[in-house]
């Protein structure tokens, strides 16, 4: 007998060329570990249909209400957004796979409708109308990789408040022309990453070192900032790649490889452009947890600078870690005083040329 019901595809955008040209072991685990974390995360909501590739299958009985279904929406997207920052903790393997997280997406089809049920060897299937169109619109018109977009026939003609918002409509094989109004999710990550943007002051950093150099704040903090510049003056490191995400902002990936050999894994956390300061978080050493950089610019009288590096670390391993911290204290203080006459020479001959 058919059923009423509200079903929801929460689908990893870009996951075909994730896999393509890269270690399909790897790949396999990353995705895997992404769609984990949403069943996990929806435990006890909806009910779930199926595991259909890179995407979930998601239905309960009767028409859920908008405010509450685009609330459960935000969790599941959050949490997305959380796993594949955490993922680049492991952006230095090799296969490729960690390196281009940033290339998946994630998007949500709601649509409302009758179903039924059927019985194949172990499994219980959805059938109906209304689980077909659904799956049509995975393939849609939408022009933004992240979005939420909602059937009119879920909607009822009523634009939910909150996200931005545009209507279309696709035509689905076999169904016709299918209307909808598409909810931008840009919002709701620029409002995560606002939310979680992390900054280390002097009373909380277990190592501070400042310097004062003869150049502006702006081009100061424009060495610091720049990938590019940040090679030529950092004198502790061999190399810098930017992994994935957009230069200069948040969630940008980039691994050093130190003249030591010591390999790290550096995440933009924090990015105050009014106040010149930037936070990352490192993967440095296995015994050490939540390492935080914030490096900020201070104006000082006569168009000098202030360069202040600030970082706090806690132990991994306890009794370990406590023999280990002051030594790797140690090794810091050195490397980032010489990085530092590095960025005090490389903005200050660059000053006096005037560029």
């Amino acid at each position: 007998m058919a059923t009423e019901g509200t079903f929801v595809l929460a689908d990893i955008g870009g996951y075909t060329g994730f896999l393509t040209g890269v270690g399909i072991e790897h790949g396999k685990e990353i995705t895997s570990h992404l769609l984990n974390s949403l069943l996990k995360r929806n435990r006890g909501r909806w009910k779930l249909a199926n595991i259909e590739g890179d995407c979930l299958f998601l239905y309960r009985e009767g028409r859920e209400p908008a405010e509450e279904l685009l609330g459960h929406v935000r969790t599941l997207y959050e949490d997305f957004c959380d796993r594949t920052l955490d993922i680049a903790e492991r952006a230095s393997c090799p296969c490729g796979a960690c390196s281009r997280t940033s290339e998946l997406s994630l998007k949500f089809i709601v649509h409302a409708g009758q179903f039924d049920t059927q019985k194949i060897g172990d499994r219980v299937e959805l059938i109906g109308p209304d689980v077909v169109v659904i799956h049509r619109l995975l393939k849609n018109s939408v022009a933004q990789n992240e979005y939420a977009l909602l059937t009119e026939s879920y909607t009822l003609g009523v634009t939910p408040d909150g996200l931005p918002a545009a209507k279309g409509g696709d035509e689905a094989q076999g169904v016709g022309q299918v209307s909808w109004v598409a909810l931008d999710l840009a919002p709701l990550r620029a409002d995560l990453e606002s939310r979680r943007q992390v900054f280390i002051d002097e009373g909380s950093a277990k190592l501070a070192i400042t310097t004062e150099i003869d150049a502006t704040p702006d081009a100061v903090f424009d060495a610091i900032m720049d990938t590019e510049k940040r090679a030529q003056w950092q004198r502790s490191i061999k190399s810098i790649k930017v992994m994935e995400g957009k230069r200069g902002e948040i969630g940008e990936v980039h691994r050093c490889i130190h003249n030591n050999g010591a390999k790290m894994i550096h995440v933009n956390v924090g990015i105050d452009r009014e106040n010149r300061r930037r936070t990352e978080k490192i993967w440095a050493s296995r015994l050490l947890r939540d390492v935080y950089v914030t490096t900020e610019v201070r104006p000082l009288p006569n168009g000098r600078t202030q360069a202040g590096f600030l970082a706090t670390y806690k132990p991994a391993i306890p009794v370990v870690s406590h023999v280990a911290v002051p030594v790797f204290k140690m090794v810091m203080k050195r490397q980032v005083g010489n990085d530092m006459a590095g960025l005090k020479e490389f903005c200050e001959v660059r000053a006096a040329v005037g560029s």
